[in-house]
């Protein structure tokens, strides 16, 4: 499950405090065109604040120095994806920015009464958050409606990579998170490494791995915060898998040169090839959800109403269509499906559920600080201490091909690009 994350007590006292030094003709330089849209000094300011606060960085001008191109950059990237997903009539709702929004307050232990309370302190970082919501929500719907259609994924694809994984069996796993910067283009290679460098630096003085790779990497690996789980040798770079070959767990590397880019990494594990022993937590289970929103320190009265409605709710789900059916009453409809995952990569509120709840049985109600929802595990994939079975080899193909094809589809929109870079400097 996707989800924007961000350290939010810091952040809301004070994302603008950088902004408000700078006088109001200051604030509405244009530091940067993309094709027609403007992005303002003002507009990397608020994201440089929220950056600074959510990765733990300290706030100082070098630090301030060393991110303001990366924030640029990743500004430009958000004004392309938005651009491209309005042009194809593609966009996010306000039920699901809500939603999304709710996820943030959740991630960081905050109801959304408690997050909306703080963020209207100052309209720019509301704003800030909305935007950032609002464009990924659209750019991944685009590339599932556009470019997962596009992807077929044969009989003897699945046989080709089973054969790949029995001949690297016995070799060693690692358990990965990576930070991408791509080289669109080969005069970009020594502005793409200087980025990768300054993330290093961030890493190197205390930054957190996670929130930088959310803000900075290119791969869709991002949000997750860059892990990209348990990899062989055979599936990456071979520049790549020597540079994990030397490391030991907790290890930092890069940048490391790849096709297409710069990788940072991080080692967090290592296992042995041929393990036959299963961790049941690396089980994957498919999830739906029908959830209300309702802070938990609401009226007595409106929680109530919250639970009688969900209580009805489970009344009337006998399966996981049913989930759908009634689920689109409450909540958005791309919200229900929460995907598949590893039951050690759900919430703590959900991993119970993951283990134990029987394949299509609905759930008791579940109440978090955002509301209540019940759950309804509709498929259960044991883990397998061995070879993996061929619907986990072909979803797994699937996948690494729309990272492909997304990467390239964000790269096209660069190059295609007007892009006038003026001034970024703080």
């Amino acid at each position: 499950m996707r989800q924007l994350r961000y350290v939010l007590a810091a952040i809301l006292l004070m994302a603008v405090g950088g902004a408000r030094l700078a006088c109001a003709q200051d604030s509405l330089q244009i530091v940067a065109v993309v094709n027609d849209q403007a992005i303002s000094k003002i507009d990397l300011l608020v994201r440089l604040q929220l950056v600074i606060q959510a990765t733990g960085l300290k706030d100082s001008p070098q630090v301030r120095g060393r991110l303001a191109p990366q924030i640029l950059r990743a500004l430009i990237d958000e004004r392309l994806k938005k651009a491209e997903a309005q042009r194809l009539g593609i966009t996010a709702t306000r039920a699901e920015v809500e939603h999304k929004l709710e996820q943030i307050a959740a991630a960081n232990n905050m109801s959304i009464a408690q997050f909306n309370r703080a963020v209207q302190r100052d309209p720019l970082v509301a704003q800030a958050f909305t935007d950032e919501a609002a464009a990924q929500i659209a750019w991944d719907k685009l590339i599932r409606t556009k470019l997962g259609p596009t992807i077929t994924v044969t009989q003897q694809d699945v046989d080709e990579e089973l054969r790949r994984i029995k001949e690297s069996f016995d070799k060693p796993q690692y358990r990965v998170a990576e930070i991408f910067i791509a080289v669109d283009q080969p005069d970009q290679d020594a502005v793409s490494r200087q980025s990768a460098e300054r993330l290093m630096d961030q890493l190197r003085q205390g930054g957190d791995f996670g929130r930088l790779a959310q803000q900075f990497s290119q791969e869709r690996s991002a949000a997750q915060g860059g892990d990209i789980g348990w990899i062989r040798p055979d599936q990456i770079d071979d520049s790549v898998a020597s540079a994990l070959a030397g490391m030991k767990p907790g290890d930092l590397d890069g940048p490391v040169r790849s096709t297409g880019g710069y990788y940072i990494l991080q080692l967090r594990d290592v296992r042995a090839g041929g393990q036959s022993a299963a961790n049941p937590d690396d089980a994957v289970v498919w999830l739906k959800q029908i959830f209300i929103g309702v802070a938990s320190d609401s009226p007595k009265d409106k929680v109530d109403e919250a639970m009688r409605k969900i209580q009805v709710v489970r009344s009337q789900v006998k399966n996981c269509a049913d989930m759908d059916r009634f689920g689109r009453d409450y909540m958005p409809a791309e919200a229900i499906d929460l995907g598949t995952s590893t039951i050690s990569d759900l919430p703590d509120a959900l991993k119970e559920i993951g283990r134990s709840q029987p394949v299509g049985q609905i759930s008791d109600p579940v109440q978090v600080e955002t509301g209540i929802g019940v759950f309804m595990v509709c498929q259960r994939q044991a883990a397998q201490g061995g070879m993996p079975t061929r619907d986990q080899v072909a979803r797994a193909l699937v996948s690494m091909r729309l990272d492909q094809l997304a990467h390239g589809y964000l790269r096209d929109l660069r190059r295609a690009a007007v892009i006038d870079v003026r001034n970024a400097a703080l």
